[in-house]
């Protein structure tokens, strides 16, 4: 998930946590447009059980120069890569919303230049 800029603006010190849950026994995640919260709660409670990681990470201040959005991009590099997570530029908003077709042509565009090549490519063959 993306961070709110705001936090990292104040210029203290964060002192990330990274968690990642093992949905092995019981699922954490609670997607709020397919289960209301009393059925999330229910769910929770009458898993086996909720089994996380959780890694502490060192302390993080933001660096000369940085803005409070890098600041705040850094730190989520950082759990992600501890939690072995991909780090996405993703607000959440894709739970409730549809993607933009702006996004899925940029996407596509990516994809079939993989598929086919450049030109480059193909004279090199």
């Amino acid at each position: 998930m993306m961070f709110k800029k705001g936090s990292f603006e104040i210029g203290s010190t964060v002192y990330p946590v990274a968690i990642k849950y093992d949905p092995r026994f019981g699922d954490a995640f609670w997607n709020s447009s397919q289960f209301g919260m009393v059925n999330y709660l229910l769910r929770m409670m009458s898993s086996w059980a909720i089994v996380c990681s959780v890694w502490y990470l060192p302390p993080m201040t933001r660096e000369e120069g940085e803005d409070a959005v890098q600041f705040a991009s850094r730190v989520k590099a950082a759990i992600a890569r501890q939690g072995g997570l991909v780090d996405l530029l993703w607000d959440g908003g894709l739970k409730r919303g549809k993607v933009k077709d702006t996004f899925k042509e940029e996407q596509q565009k990516l994809y079939s230049k993989m598929l086919v090549g450049t030109k480059e490519d193909r004279s090199r063959s």
